[in-house]
């Protein structure tokens, strides 16, 4: 019953305080609501990542040129080392591989309806088309995928054909579009897909062909970067040592020409600097939350100055130090506990909304809610309270009664 007691009368006090209780509550809000739509925006991200790269499969292995990024719509362009024949056919030749998957890339000027855009290109084996719209990075949403036979056949991204950004018209399967003066017909539109970082290319903005194809505007092009498919996730070391001593052999034993790395290294080096990031704007939005604990420290000082005729009644009829100080700290904790409150719903939702405009506008942002972050932040923000007010309980807990009943401090 006594502990009931002093929840009723810490609450009671703060209602007493009534518009200095809400000013204090606003630095805390700001506070938690800033960590935690930090946080759940970073989880976001780092969500949408691991969602794409798990298309792909932890025995994905990427080939790629020295330290560039993979599958960059510039590659081939910025880049001198191409993959020969030879490796790629020595690469096939590994018993633990099950696919190889090298496409070649570049950008070209596509035209229709009379306008003009430069526009990425992708070309893979017709064989090899379906391994590689597994990977997710080019999904059929319209028409159909590329088959062998198709020499002057090409599939679209979806902004290419639904966009209107690069052309007036919109382009649909049938159509026909110019690549570097030779005609193309459209039989396939990808479904549209959410970029993210370090997610690979933006397939939205991109044309697939058959390398038969490609070799009708790029004759004598090889490739630059490859995605290969071990057997299974425990045969990625034994393949990656391998690839590693094809270029070792061809380039030297510290070769520098091509990156071999997998799937899981990649992501595991993107969700490191994504992690540093977070921990950085944490950090700065840490300091909204110091601002607030300053506010509560300030208001319950000023609390123990106003109040100390009803504390020294209150040590008078037998209160002891201990219940004071519980008193002062509940009330200090209350602040911090209904700001911090206040700071997670909307801190949630800003997070949602800026996922709603990020996937809206085709960056890939998955923002889920979390229990266990509900329930930190709670936590985190009523300690934050019950220590800001730890000082200040103190010292009306030390006020001699007699003292404290004439109203000085």
């Amino acid at each position: 019953m006594l502990d009931f007691e002093v929840f009723s009368v810490a609450l009671r006090n703060l209602s007493r305080q009534g518009l200095r209780s809400y000013l204090t509550l606003i630095g805390v809000v700001i506070g938690v609501a800033a960590i935690v739509t930090l946080i759940s925006l970073g989880s976001g991200l780092n969500n949408a990542v691991t969602q794409q790269f798990e298309k792909l499969g932890a025995n994905t292995i990427f080939i790629a040129p020295g330290s560039s990024s993979l599958g960059g719509s510039n590659s081939a362009a910025t880049t001198t080392t191409q993959l020969t024949d030879s490796e790629l056919s020595q690469i096939k030749g590994i018993p633990q591989v099950s696919d190889v998957l090298a496409p070649l890339t570049n950008s070209a000027i596509v035209s229709f309806a009379r306008e003009n855009a430069r526009i990425s290109i992708y070309a893979v084996d017709a064989k090899e088309a379906k391994a590689f719209q597994a990977t997710g990075f080019a999904e059929v949403g319209d028409g159909r995928g590329l088959q062998p036979s198709d020499t002057f056949a090409v599939m679209i991204g979806y902004n290419i054909a639904h966009g209107k950004t690069m052309f007036p018209k919109e382009v649909r399967v049938r159509d026909k579009i110019i690549i570097k003066g030779k005609s193309f017909r459209v039989v396939g539109i990808t479904k549209k897909s959410s970029t993210s970082f370090g997610g690979g290319p933006n397939t939205n903005t991109a044309i697939f062909m058959t390398k038969k194809g490609y070799e009708q505007i790029y004759p004598n092009t090889k490739p630059v970067f490859a995605m290969i498919r071990a057997e299974s996730k425990e045969d990625i070391n034994a393949v990656q040592e391998k690839i590693q001593k094809i270029f070792e052999r061809d380039y030297g034993k510290n070769q520098k020409e091509f990156t071999v790395i997998s799937s899981e290294q990649v992501l595991e080096s993107i969700n490191n600097i994504l992690g540093i990031i977070q921990l950085f704007l944490v950090g700065i939005a840490a300091i909204s939350l110091l601002v607030g604990c300053i506010g509560i420290m300030n208001t319950m000082i000023m609390a123990v100055m106003e109040r100390t005729k009803e504390i020294g009644v209150m040590k008078a009829i037998g209160a002891t130090d201990g219940l004071v100080l519980s008193i002062f700290v509940l009330e200090a904790g209350f602040i911090g506990l209904v700001g911090g409150i206040i700071g997670i719903i909307i801190g949630y939702a800003l997070a949602f909304l800026v996922g709603i405009i990020a996937n809206a506008s085709g960056f890939a942002l998955d923002v889920q809610f979390d229990i266990m972050l509900v329930i930190g932040a709670m936590a985190f923000s009523l300690i934050v309270g019950m220590a800001s007010g730890a000082y200040p309980a103190s010292r009306a807990a030390k006020l001699d009664p007699v003292e404290a009943l004439r109203g000085s401090e």
